[in-house]
């Protein structure tokens, strides 16, 4: 039976790639090569002796990345356009939101805002800057995102569930409405940062989906898990800024590289400079390959998993690896 050739002796046994006293001894523990199959070793002992023909390399290359593109895994999702992501991410948060019993309401939800309300009436707080923001109607600084909301707490702390979770979803179509409107390059402010429409709108949609967390999990709801095509814009988005995330916390690291590679329809494989204004490949190998499920890699972009909580298999530069997954929340404004 062919099961009984499944070890490296018998691959070797069949490909007649053995020298004489090896092939002798061989034989004498698994038997000769099933005679039925003597025609295909042969033909697969004489492919491995033979140089292929130049081109073969070129040809196959071109026919792999013409079936699937280079980083991207078979069958990967096609990421979402920020302002889509955004839409669906506020439709999920009112569902969820809308679902909530009154006991629900009072359930402490977050160290820092307070209760689920509280979280609520904080985003009704930051889309109302977010659109003025985006409408460049001037704001005085806030750089403290917690606290630039208090007020809003205490202005909406009496209103009835029901119609905070609807002034919540009527400020979150109004930051819709008024990053429709304008030429989406344009810089604009999000306390201390400056960024585009739609990087504006992939923070946003990091924030309402780490809070839509904090919510399920304060009132036993199932966790949110965003689409693929959702989880491949938010990631890939990650991918693209960390390096000015590293920057932002004073850890830039100038001709060091790292490899991420996410797995599952959401994931691709990332080369990726360790500090700003670098091309990459920096070298020929990474400083580090880190492999996770990008959707926990986002969360720990979120704070919503610690770094040490990530389950990554990760080669090479075990420190830097740390260093780099501690700033990946650079970003995050809670």
């Amino acid at each position: 039976m062919v099961s009984e050739f499944n070890d490296e002796l018998a691959a070797l046994l069949a490909l007649d790639a053995l020298e004489p006293d090896e092939q002798a001894n061989g034989e004498l523990r698994l038997g000769t090569f099933p005679a039925g199959l003597a025609g295909t070793s042969a033909a697969l002992a004489e492919l491995a002796a033979t140089e292929p023909p130049a081109q073969l390399w070129q040809e196959t290359l071109d026919r792999a990345i013409g079936r699937r593109a280079a980083g991207r895994p078979v069958a990967a999702a096609v990421p979402s356009e920020p302002a889509d992501a955004f839409d669906r991410t506020v439709s999920d948060m009112y569902r969820l939101i809308g679902s909530l019993s009154a006991a629900d309401w009072d359930a402490p939800a977050h160290p820092e805002h307070g209760r689920v309300r509280d979280v609520v009436a904080h985003l009704v707080g930051i889309e109302r800057l977010s659109r003025r923001w985006l409408s460049e109607d001037p704001v005085p600084p806030v750089p403290d995102h917690v606290a630039a909301t208090r007020p809003v707490l205490d202005e909406l702390a009496t209103l009835d569930p029901r119609d905070l979770a609807q002034a919540w979803h009527e400020a979150a179509t109004a930051v819709a409405a008024a990053a429709a409107v304008g030429d989406p390059s344009r810089a604009v402010a999000f306390h201390d940062l400056e960024v585009s429409v739609p990087g504006l709108l992939v923070i946003r949609t990091f924030e309402i989906w780490a809070h839509a967390m904090d919510i399920a999990s304060a009132t036993g709801h199932p966790l949110p898990q965003l689409d693929p095509q959702r989880m491949a814009l938010l990631s890939g988005q990650l991918m693209t800024v960390l390096p000015a995330a590293l920057a932002y916390r004073g850890n830039p690291l100038p001709g060091r590289c790292a490899r991420f590679v996410l797995t599952g329809a959401a994931g691709g494989c990332y080369t990726v400079p360790l500090a700003p204004d670098e091309v990459e490949p920096i070298a020929d190998e990474p400083d580090f390959t880190l492999v996770a499920d990008p959707l926990d890699l986002c969360r720990v972009a979120a704070r919503r998993l610690r770094p040490d909580q990530l389950v990554a298999t990760v080669e090479g530069d075990q420190s830097l690896a740390e260093l780099v997954l501690a700033d990946l929340d650079a970003f995050a404004r809670d």
